[in-house]
């Protein structure tokens, strides 16, 4: 049985049933299948004690955690039911407990404390026992176990030297000691030291070494030190070196050499240079190389053995760094590799080096290509739900029939290309407005045509167009991944009983990324950066046609007739993405920047006529904490925009167009609300019913925050029941209010007060993953809506005594 508290429904007020749901997530624990009459592990707990800040003794306390015996390493997983639980944490088949385990796990810590540089750590356990029952002590026995960890002062780096008998591997040591990891003051990590022995490496490889390897070099620590990290150390002995440390015990130290063992292989100190390369671009898998008909080219002294004509081999030679006669670098190596792996043509390549019968200071290499499928075509129909009608909010169910015809090898130069014409309806309910009596309708049918057709062509180098720009041509040789990117689309929505839209969109760009190795605190970890830059960025959008009703709403609110304009956008954009994976936490940063009309504006025909002239940037952080089939996720958005050119001769653009500005609400963004029907601020502007039947909230400046906690309920025939928990704190404003009426008092942004008209939702879902696509159902409660303030609320807990007053939100995927 169980002890966990139970909380009935009817007693309690809706506003703290997301508190109860997280009180029981946390706080509930119930062990199940475990031997009856046997004491079994119900938990165990790290405490570390010590002067160790914050983070860092958590981080301690996760990573010792991992260190305990199997035995002692409780499962939990947060599953629904049987009520009255709720949402419990369940313990499947704990393990019974052992006292050998204890020493075991001791020893374990003790390792991972003397690797990072604790020598006088000090480790105790304490142990519960607690029968569950009073009529049979027998039945469930469960045992706390609580480790206390003190784990002294931490050793650091004093001193790093490189004492190497060969001369050559000496200089080059000393002439990188500057980029050496390890740094005088920094803790002690057995980590770093391996990762100073391959950087080591790496640079010998780098000056033609091909053969050398780790096991070439060994680190030496200072006498006492070394023998204290040493945890088979006899205790006698180790008091002995204590008390030669007695004082330094305050701030211990430790000096450490880098030195070469002696030379067991000669080839390990041999320097080679690059013999003949051959290259074999068009072969399939399971062919002989010498079994095929075969012509053989040479270009820059590469030997290309081909059986058909589907390359230029020129460019294929330009994206080969490694040529007869050169010094052997790994760097080389590897930037050839990574080069060829990400040109589309081919499945996959293989790249060896054998010793050259002309000299035992050569190596041949041998580079072999094997095709991928040059062309596909693609035929997909999909249907979507889709909640972001740029009129109204009412939620449509869209179908689309999308064709693709994509080439991996386009001028004979493994350009990527893709081609899509898509065409699809959106089915909902129309509004419609008597132009008479101006009532409303909603009937059901075909509310939105669509069609696309977009071409993107990558081509994998960097091609200048762009005089005096050059920037980029660096980067390849620094070991970026580089495009070029090209792109033309066009769109059609037709907007039934409102108005028809087209737009034609091109851009030229660079996309370049790169992903290396850090390391930090006795861990390394991969950090990607990519950018994407568009000098030049195209988009013309045009209403062709509107009907009479939509105009009338657009003669009745002046303030949307900016908003919602067609216009001519030149500029450019620029993007930046990082990914930052460490342990069980991944944190991604997104900046974005945009820019139309800045130079071509001073023409005073375009700025008064189509084109936009506005500046828009973005940032976005996330922050996941990933505990297995628990995750929590934390996100950062904010955006804003400034519209700055001419309307007309005498009146500026006020606000962003209506395809650029932000907006809050839907499945995706604040989901206590509906799409749109949030802000702005705390303004009463939209409490007009005409307004609100055709709601256009969107606003230069958005602010959005989010936490999230997500967790496995079970699984059935094969699809993962999921669940979460949720809060969405967020609004959108105007720089300058929507209009002079009292209404719009609240629309504009002010320092002072932004962070007081700031809404907030919380809620929980269900959803339901695929694996390949998840499907999301989020039930949100306005816990403030700053727009529902008056005299007698302060919109604080708004309807939150209605258990129905919640928003239903249907969403695909994670909304972050």
């Amino acid at each position: 049985m169980s002890y966990c508290r139970q909380v009935t429904s009817s007693l309690v007020r809706p506003a703290i049933v997301p508190a109860i749901l997280i009180f029981a997530l946390f706080s509930c624990r119930v062990p199940v299948d475990f031997q009856k009459g046997k004491p079994f592990v119900y938990k165990t707990t790290i405490q570390v004690e010590g002067d160790i800040k914050g983070d860092e003794k958590q981080e301690l306390e996760s990573r010792l955690q991992n260190q305990l015996d199997d035995s002692l390493q409780t499962k939990t997983v947060t599953a629904f039911f049987p009520w009255p639980h709720l949402v419990y944490k369940k313990l499947a088949n704990p393990p019974v407990f052992d006292t050998a385990n204890l020493g075991r796990s001791i020893v374990f810590m003790n390792g991972l404390l003397n690797s990072t540089g604790f020598y006088s750590s000090k480790i105790t356990d304490t142990v519960i026992y607690k029968s569950m029952s009073k009529e049979d002590s027998l039945r469930e026995q469960r045992v706390t176990i609580h480790f206390i960890v003190k784990p002294g002062k931490q050793m650091v780096f004093d001193s790093v030297g490189f004492s190497l008998t060969t001369p050559e591997f000496q200089k080059i040591a000393l002439e990188s000691r500057n980029q050496s990891l390890i740094k005088v003051g920094q803790p002690y990590s057995k980590q770093v030291l391996t990762n100073e022995v391959n950087r080591l490496v790496d640079s010998f490889r780098n000056n033609g070494y091909f053969r050398f390897t780790k096991e070439d070099l060994y680190v030496e620590h200072d006498t006492v030190f070394s023998a204290l990290i040493d945890p088979s150390l006899d205790p006698i002995e180790q008091a002995e070196l204590l008390e030669k440390l007695k004082q330094k015990k305050e701030n211990p130290t430790v000096t450490i050499v880098v030195r070469q063992r002696p030379v067991r292989d000669s080839t390990h100190l041999t320097k080679y240079y690059i013999g003949q390369v051959r290259v074999y671009p068009d072969l399939t898998v399971g062919v002989d190389t010498l079994a095929f008909h075969s012509d053989t080219t040479m270009i820059n002294q590469i030997q290309f053995i081909s059986q058909t004509n589907k390359f230029k081999l020129p460019f294929l030679a330009n994206n080969i760094y490694m040529h007869p006669g050169g010094l052997y670098k790994q760097q080389s190596y590897f930037r050839t590799s990574n080069k060829l792996s990400q040109l589309p043509a081919w499945e996959y390549n293989n790249i060896e080096f054998q010793r050259s019968p002309y000299s035992d200071s050569l190596l041949d290499m041998t580079i072999r290509m094997y095709l991928a499928k040059k062309q596909k075509i693609s035929i997909s129909f999909e249907t979507s739900y889709n909640t972001n009608d740029i009129v109204t909010t009412t939620n449509v169910l869209g179908t689309s029939l999308i064709l693709g015809l994509q080439n991996r090898n386009t001028f004979r130069q493994s350009i990527l290309s893709n081609t899509s014409l898509s065409g699809g309806v959106e089915i909902g309910s129309n509004a419609v407005v008597n132009p008479v009596t101006n009532d409303v309708t909603h009937p059901i049918g075909v509310q939105t045509i669509l069609a696309t057709l977009s071409h993107t062509v990558a081509i994998p180098r960097i091609i200048h167009i762009i005089p005096f720009v050059n920037f980029p041509e660096n980067l390849e040789k620094k070991g970026f991944n580089t495009q070029t990117l090209i792109n033309v689309n066009a769109n059609y929505t037709r907007r039934i009983a409102f108005f028809t839209m087209v737009s034609v969109n091109g851009s030229f760009g660079y996309q370049w990324s790169k992903t290396t190795m850090h390391s930090k605190k006795d861990q390394n970890f991969p950090v990607t950066k990519s950018y994407l830059w568009k000098p030049i960025n195209i988009e013309n959008t045009t209403l062709p046609h509107t009907t009479d009703s939509f105009n009338k709403y657009l003669a009745a609110n002046p303030a949307f007739q900016l908003s919602f304009r067609p216009g001519l956008v030149i500029g450019q954009s620029f993007a930046y993405n990082i990914i930052r994976p460490r342990g069980n936490k991944i944190n991604y940063l997104l900046m974005d920047f945009e820019q139309s009309g800045a130079l071509l504006g001073f023409i005073k025909p375009l700025d008064k006529g189509p084109l936009l002239r506005y500046i828009r940037g973005e940032i976005e952080f996330r922050h996941n904490i990933d505990y297995g089939k628990n995750q929590l996720v934390f996100r950062a958005y904010a955006g804003a925009g400034y519209a700055y050119g001419l309307a007309s001769d005498t009146t500026y653009e006020n606000t962003l167009p209506f395809f650029k500005a932000f907006y809050a609400g839907g499945p995706n963004s604040m989901r206590a609300w509906q799409v749109r029907n949030l802000g702005l601020g705390s303004s009463k502007y939209y409490s007009n019913p005409t307004i609100d039947n055709y709601d256009l909230r969107f606003g230069d400046v958005k602010l959005e925050f989010n936490l999230e906690y997500r967790f496995l309920l079970g699984t059935l025939f094969g699809i993962k029941f999921k669940s979460a928990i949720f809060t969405d704190i967020g609004n959108i404003w105007n720089w300058k209010p929507i209009d002079s009426s009292a209404a719009a008092i609240g629309s504009d942004f002010h320092l002072n007060s932004f962070y007081k008209e700031f809404a907030y939702g919380a809620g929980t879902g269900l959803r339901l993953d695929f694996n390949y696509f998840l499907i999301r159902l989020d039930y949100s409660y306005k816990i403030h809506d700053p727009q529902a303030f008056t005299d007698q609320t302060s919109g604080w807990f708004y309807k939150l005594h209605d258990l129905g007053s919640g928003q239903l939100q249907l969403g695909i995927n994670y909304p972050f």
